[in-house]
């Protein structure tokens, strides 16, 4: 009897998870987005990875973006890094987390990043105003 129990509540929710498309067990959507605000000719390099997904390294154009979506885990434990490269062979760079997963904050859902001369700045939905978060060849 325990077994035919332990069978009926993973067969239910296998079942919940199909009517829910399968993703019952994720959380929120979040979006990673990064833009190439340099000056003229000046490429961005974005190199941006967590414990489990390395999304490549892309190279941006001047005023170029990238973008990529994830979900956030249950376990509430998302984290992603990024390196932002600029100037010649890209050696000057800056290193950080560009989402940290904190269940006590509202979720801002769209995380933006600009690339500039003078650093990098920030902005998302839960606060609008743009404002500089990162100096270049740093590490935070």
């Amino acid at each position: 009897m325990k077994n035919i129990s332990i069978f009926l509540f993973v067969f239910a929710l296998c079942m919940i998870g199909n009517v829910h498309g399968g993703k019952l067990f994720q959380g929120a959507k979040t979006t990673l987005v990064f833009m190439n605000g340099l000056g003229y000719k000046k490429w961005l390099k974005v190199h941006c990875q967590s414990g489990n997904n390395d999304m490549g390294v892309h190279y941006l154009k001047p005023g170029g973006i990238y973008l990529f979506s994830f979900h956030d885990n249950l376990m509430g434990n998302t984290l992603f890094w990024c390196v932002l490269s600029k100037g010649h062979d890209y050696k000057i760079s800056s290193t950080f987390d560009a989402y940290v997963q904190d269940i006590s904050k509202p979720h801002a859902g769209t995380y933006n990043y600009i690339a500039s001369d003078d650093g990098i700045y920030h902005n998302n939905r839960v606060n609008f105003i743009l404002h500089k978060k990162f100096d270049w060849n740093r590490r935070y």
